[in-house]
Formats: C-alpha cells, structure tokens, sequence
C-alpha cells in the first residue's frame, strides 16, 4: 500500500476511536498537508520520508480507552519495543509510525507509559510548540490537527541544532527555509511568525536565529525586534 494512502488509513482508524482529535500530526508529513493547504506550492518541500509521527498530550480524557497497538496491527504494523527504553513503533514495508509526547519535568526520563493507551512512547523537547500552536484540518474524511505552518518552521529551526542525524538536521533546515521563503511575500503569515517568535523564550529565540544563519535567509526575512 502506498505510504501517503496507509497514513490516512491509520489517521482514519485513530478517528474512528475518537483519539484522533486528542493528537497532532507532527514531522515532515506535515509538509504534504501544507502543500495540499497551499495549492501544491513548490517552494514547501516534498515529503520524502517512509516515517511519521503522532504527538500525544501527557493529559488525556481519563474515559479514553484504545488499544493502539491493536489499531496498529490491524492496519498491518507490526509493534517493535525499543531495548532498553522499551518505546513502541510501529513499522510497515512502506510506512514506520512513532507516537511521542513532550518532555516531562526529569530530565533524565525519555519515555512515557499511556497506560489507557496500552503504548510506551518517546519524549521529546519542545513539543509544547506544536502542541500551543495548532490549527485543525480536513483530509478527504479525517478531521487532522497539525501544527500551524509558522510554529513549524520555528519548531524545526530549533531542533536541528539538536540533532545528532547530520541529515536528518538538513532536512529540518530545507524545510525550514522552504516554508520561509513561502511566506516571504504573505504579509498575514510572516506576523504570524513574528507573533508566535516573539512569544518564544530568550534562549529558543536565539536558537532559531542561528538557524537563520545557517539556512542564509536571515538577510532578507529578519524577526521583529
């Protein structure tokens, strides 16, 4: 099956159980929404990857019950336990799934256990960005959340300085710089940025601004003082 076919189908499968409206499509699909957002502009990067990724809030509804490794199966993955942390994900011939969360309080914890949903999932930093800054969508019949395209792009700006995957962070920047230049000429998206940017703590602010240096848009496209 067709990877962009097989996401809908487990996007269709989450919102059937009525979990889908608790998450965000976070990750480099969210570059396909975009595109289908914004007329298939070019100047949004095209989604190359065969892995997406499905935030999940620490709260959840305390009635919310669903066996997502179930729903997983049944759409064909298979569930791989991460040895030692014992994170799931999910993997497919055509598609690899990952459910994270954002970064409890210890620092020295990187996993999380949603018991109601019967899943050990990843932490990560900053998911607070895509998790305050989101917007709703309609795919075909599937009521998505993602994160609104400016807090993206200053999402990714941030975390590529972190990633120790030299292509994985260049693609984080060649998104970021693709989505800039897409709002270059939008005034109603580039006060969005700046609004969301300015928003942001001191130290996230100038994580970002490095990454301006580094996609060499920062001389055309500079962040309100």
């Amino acid at each position: 099956m067709e990877k962009y076919s097989l996401l809908l189908s487990v996007l269709r499968s989450l919102q059937e159980q009525e979990v889908l409206k608790h998450f965000v499509l976070v990750g480099s699909w969210c570059l396909s929404v975009y595109r289908y957002m914004y007329d298939d502009s070019t100047l949004i990067p095209a989604t190359r990857t065969m892995d997406a990724d499905i935030l999940i809030p620490r709260r959840l509804p305390s009635r919310l019950q669903v066996d997502i490794q179930g729903l997983m199966e049944d759409n064909g993955f298979i569930t791989q336990a991460d040895y030692p942390s014992g994170f799931h994900r999910f993997v497919h011939p055509d598609l690899n799934i990952e459910f994270l969360t954002e970064a409890g309080a210890k620092s020295d914890v990187s996993v999380h256990r949603f018991k109601q949903l019967g899943i050990t999932v990843q932490e990560l930093r900053y998911m607070s960005i895509p998790l305050q800054y989101k917007m709703p969508v309609r795919i075909e019949d599937i009521d998505l959340t993602i994160p609104e395209p400016e807090a993206f792009t200053l999402h990714k700006l941030i975390v590529c300085g972190l990633r120790k995957d030299t292509e994985k962070a260049a693609k984080d920047l060649e998104a970021a710089a693709g989505l800039m230049m897409f709002f270059e000429d939008k005034e109603n998206h580039m006060n969005r940025l700046w609004e969301i940017y300015n928003g942001f703590p001191k130290g996230w602010r100038s994580k970002i601004d490095v990454g301006f240096k580094t996609t060499k848009i920062e001389g055309r496209v500079k962040p309100s003082s």
